[in-house]
């Protein structure tokens, strides 16, 4: 895409339903606020699965909805790709800061789900949650049941504040290995005590635990947040010139936001039971969402409809892009059939 793109005035809008496929961008009223919905499949007639970002507030359009992932996964399901409140397209200036809880996100999620199964005519959806997303995903599968075919999670959070607690212990362990004094004096400087604890502590202690391969198993390090995706962000199609603006000035309005919330969340209290077919999907490597949590997670989850554990053993916090042919193996052999009649 051309540098043009960084100096588009408006998103564009579209809604194409047809026999022959779907294709609908729009921003639709949810929970009160304009929020930005991407539905897109090569089949009408396709189930439905409704995927979660992470974050919060990690802009959606630029990445997720855009990979080969994706468009495979459109080839057998319609696909709904959702910008949460406060996030890219979603995000607003009047939006009130006390509107950013959890359960919030949750409310919107149920608002969303009601607007598609309307739209699209379908009874029920899949919902696959994503890190950050996955709460809001498991939440929703416990309270709304009756409405999901399945439940499927990649990267699942468990216990937000606990993870990060394993996070700074696993960038202490690999600094003192290979004798990092700079990650180590940066270390010293975090206080782990959850009154203490801050986002920019999280931000930093996420830095290395990319370094370390806690977040793509890959050869080479890598960066949290690279200039690829900063100028992918800024040059996708799906944001006006305010959109792009506001991404640059508020970052991590969401985070912010959501930031006590996260420190008090656990899904073992919350979500302990699921009624609906259960696929947890876990890159053995994954650190920057605890891969260990959610294994324990898993065990003492409720799901009388079933529940699988599959394990991307080559694999961190994205195992649909790393061992894609496996994931989408996966999608297309488990869970698919739930929809079939």
């Amino acid at each position: 895409m051309s540098g043009a793109g960084l100096f588009s005035c408006t998103a564009y809008r579209t809604a194409e339903i047809s026999e022959k496929g779907v294709y609908f961008f729009q921003r639709i009223e949810l929970g009160g606020i304009r929020q930005s919905v991407m539905v897109r499949g090569q089949d009408r007639n396709n189930p439905v699965m409704l995927f979660l970002h992470g974050g919060p507030g990690f802009p959606l359009f630029p990445v997720d909805q855009a990979s080969q992932v994706m468009r495979k996964l459109e080839e057998d399901f319609t696909m709904v790709y959702w910008e949460q409140r406060g996030t890219g397209g979603s995000f607003s200036w009047s939006l009130p800061r006390k509107s950013l809880t959890v359960d919030d996100f949750v409310e919107d999620t149920r608002e969303l789900v009601d607007y598609i199964r309307d739209l699209l005519g379908v009874e029920k959806v899949f919902i696959w949650g994503h890190s950050w997303g996955s709460n809001v995903a498991a939440l929703f599968a416990s309270q709304y049941p009756e409405k999901l075919h399945a439940y499927v999670s990649t990267g699942q959070s468990v216990n937000p504040f606990e993870n990060e607690r394993q996070c700074f212990e696993f960038v202490l362990q690999e600094a003192e290995k290979e004798n990092n004094r700079r990650a180590l004096r940066q270390m010293e400087r975090v206080d782990t005590i959850p009154e203490n604890y801050s986002l920019r502590d999280a931000l930093l202690v996420r830095r290395w635990v990319t370094n370390y391969g806690g977040v793509m198993k890959q050869p080479e390090r890598d960066r949290y947040i690279d200039f690829q995706y900063i100028f992918s962000t800024l040059s996708a199609p799906e944001y006006g010139i305010l959109d792009k603006v506001n991404m640059v000035l508020m970052p991590y309005f969401s985070a912010e936001e959501l930031w006590d919330d996260l420190k008090t969340l656990n899904l073992k209290e919350s979500a302990p039971q699921m009624d609906v077919p259960v696929y947890f999907m876990v890159g053995r490597h994954d650190v920057i969402v605890s891969a260990k949590l959610a294994a324990a997670y898993f065990e003492v989850l409720e799901a009388p409809d079933g529940k699988q554990l599959i394990w991307f053993e080559a694999s961190a916090h994205r195992p649909h892009h790393e061992e894609t042919e496996k994931f989408l193996r996966h999608m297309r052999t488990m869970v698919l059939p739930h929809a079939l009649p």
